[in-house]
């Protein structure tokens, strides 16, 4: 898959999943630390995930990075990010034509890919879809894809 708006990214490659907060957390911290480093979140997908093909690095998160930075810069990112994170990582910055997804691989929106696991979670334990949350039947109006679900019922904490 090409995706020309990934020209430049920051790969990282984590021992464990990071949470959206931590995801939101390093855009920030390097939003402020360096000039014009990423493009608007408005104006589309800011982070791909996917799963590696390696035994410890199976988290995989491409960065969109506004323009390509310099070797200064990087050591800066590459500081800022292990002051982040204790886990184990790899980093790599790239600068390409276009970004190509790994052979296989689809972008993957990280709130609804969360929302699945925990909705996979509740139906294991017997939930079910109903109009009304129900603690004692086990329904919920969240067991359903997240591109289904309200505005107010995607904002509910619970729902993963």
């Amino acid at each position: 898959m090409n995706k020309s708006n990934f020209k430049y990214h920051i790969r990282l490659k984590m021992t464990k999943e990071l949470d959206k907060t931590d995801i939101r957390g390093i855009i920030i911290v390097l939003k402020k630390a360096i000039v014009n480093i990423f493009q608007p979140l408005e104006d589309g997908t800011a982070v791909i995930y996917h799963l590696g093909d390696e035994a410890l690095y199976e988290h995989i998160y491409d960065f969109r990075l506004n323009r390509g930075v310099s070797e200064t810069e990087a050591e800066v990112i590459l500081g800022l990010i292990t002051d982040w994170t204790d886990e184990d990582f790899i980093m790599e910055i790239t600068t390409t034509e276009d970004y190509l997804l790994p052979e296989g691989e689809t972008e993957v929106d990280l709130t609804a890919m969360k929302h699945n696991r925990w909705m996979s979670e509740k139906v294991d334990n017997g939930w079910r879809y109903g109009l009304q949350f129900n603690e004692d039947d086990k329904t919920d109006p969240r067991l359903r894809p997240y591109q289904q679900l309200t505005d107010k019922l995607k904002n509910t904490s619970e729902n993963g």
